[in-house]
């Protein structure tokens, strides 16, 4: 057997690992505030990700195929028939998503993220970011719920201004279709229950409101949402993947349902997205702190996400994610959630130290991610952060029978298709 390989994964960070190590304690910090591998009562992850639609996950996964298929520069060519994709092009992914599959085994990011020209980037996030999506909007959606039931837009009724995402090795488009997923998915919420409100006010009668009379004020309920405003950050390249995800968000061309009718979201202004490429461990004071509240703004970032990111940073430079993480404590505001989602287990352990077997030489120790994690934010910057979620492991596992995603080679062998995905999470706020 070869050696174990971690799921495939993405660094926005600087290039191949580093040897510098950093000495730690042997014993992580005290946990007391939160119990652990429960849910907290402020966010109830499993409520929120039974509510995603499966309408709604498939409209998600709409955005993606038609968008990253084409390689030309129409987002929404081959949009409705697997039938009608060039076999040339099939020839190709297939080709790009085995040649990343033996980059990411040999954790050469470098080459699988860094390098890559803008066809391996796009076959990429059409064989892994779809998949993805469909995990993180349930995670989004809890987070964002406990953000708007806080003190900064809980009740106001014109949406409380804007809630700033910063999505850290977030290029892959996962992240940003998943985040305009919860938004759509809150705006269904507030519409379903204003008819219900209505209607038991005797101002309408929700039997004789038709599908087509809901559509058309769909994404306009009188209760509204702030407005979303997303910057992904990234080592790769990703602009050309997201100008492509970003304008199928709006796009009536994207298949939809009867339930579920496109576009994503109608209104272009409830949502801002931008993508930098940067080395997020490298960034100066300056440019950090211009992410965490742009010059052209007057809202700071609310939420900062690492989803299967974290662990590629600490396996870079130890020293550096400590001090990103220390600095992101200094510049966030009270109220900030910072969400961490990553591989669960072995897959998320770190080794440190010599690599003798000499008895008279230092030995390597390894070291979870989390208790890294933890040691920062808990014990480092203590007083700081308070965690209000941590599971050590959890499973999504997508409805294969009911959603439809898939390319399809000569003679039937399935090229892109939906995976389960297990992970750890873990969500804290800056207190």
């Amino acid at each position: 057997m070869g050696p174990k390989k971690n799921p495939p994964g993405k660094p926005s960070h600087s290039k191949g690992k580093n040897s510098e190590s950093k000495k730690l304690p042997k014993t992580g910090p005290s946990t007391s505030r939160r119990a652990e591998n429960s849910e907290d009562r402020e966010i109830n992850l499993s409520a929120a990700v039974s509510s995603i639609p499966l309408s709604l996950q498939q409209l998600l996964l709409n955005i993606f195929k038609p968008a990253l298929l084409s390689p030309s520069s129409s987002p929404l060519l081959h949009a409705h028939d697997d039938q009608k994709t060039d076999p040339e092009t099939k020839d190709d992914l297939h080709t790009q998503i085995q040649t990343l599959k033996a980059h990411l085994y040999n954790r050469d990011f470098v080459s699988a993220f860094a390098d890559a020209s803008p066809e391996l980037l796009r076959a990429y996030a059409l064989r892994w970011s779809a998949s993805r999506c469909l995990a993180y909007v349930g995670v989004f959606k809890a987070v964002v719920e406990t953000l708007l039931n806080g003190p900064k837009f809980k009740g106001k009724d014109d949406g409380g201004g804007t809630l700033q995402a910063l999505c850290i090795g977030g290029g892959a488009g996962a992240e940003i279709i998943a985040l305009a997923g919860v938004w759509r998915a809150l705006l269904d919420e507030y519409q379903t229950l204003e008819i219900k409100e209505k209607e038991e006010s005797g101002d309408v009668d929700i039997g004789k409101l038709s599908l087509e009379d809901n559509n058309t004020t769909a994404n306009k309920p009188s209760r509204s949402l702030p407005q979303l405003s997303i910057t992904a950050v990234d080592i790769a390249e990703w602009s050309n993947v997201v100008d492509r995800l970003s304008k199928n968000i709006h796009s009536t061309a994207v298949p939809g349902s009867k339930s579920c009718h496109s576009p994503l979201l109608r209104d272009e202004s409830s949502i801002k997205i931008a993508f930098h490429q940067l080395d997020v461990l490298s960034l100066s004071e300056t440019e950090l702190s211009y992410l965490i509240s742009p010059q052209n703004s007057t809202h700071s970032t609310k939420l900062i996400s690492l989803m299967f990111t974290l662990n590629e940073l600490f396996s870079t430079s130890m020293p550096k994610t400590t001090q990103l993480l220390l600095r992101l404590t200094d510049m966030t505001e009270p109220g900030t959630i910072l969400l961490i989602v990553d591989s669960p287990g072995s897959y998320s352990t770190l080794s440190l130290g010599g690599t003798t077997d000499s008895p008279s030489e230092t030995k390597q120790r390894q070291y979870p991610m989390k208790f890294l994690l933890e040691h920062t934010l808990l014990a480092v910057t203590e007083g700081k952060w308070e965690k209000i979620l941590s599971q050590d492991s959890r499973w999504f596992r997508r409805d294969a029978s009911k959603l439809a995603y898939s390319v399809n080679l000569e003679g039937g062998e399935g090229l892109v298709k939906l995976e389960d995905m297990r992970y750890q999470i873990h969500v804290y706020r800056r207190i």
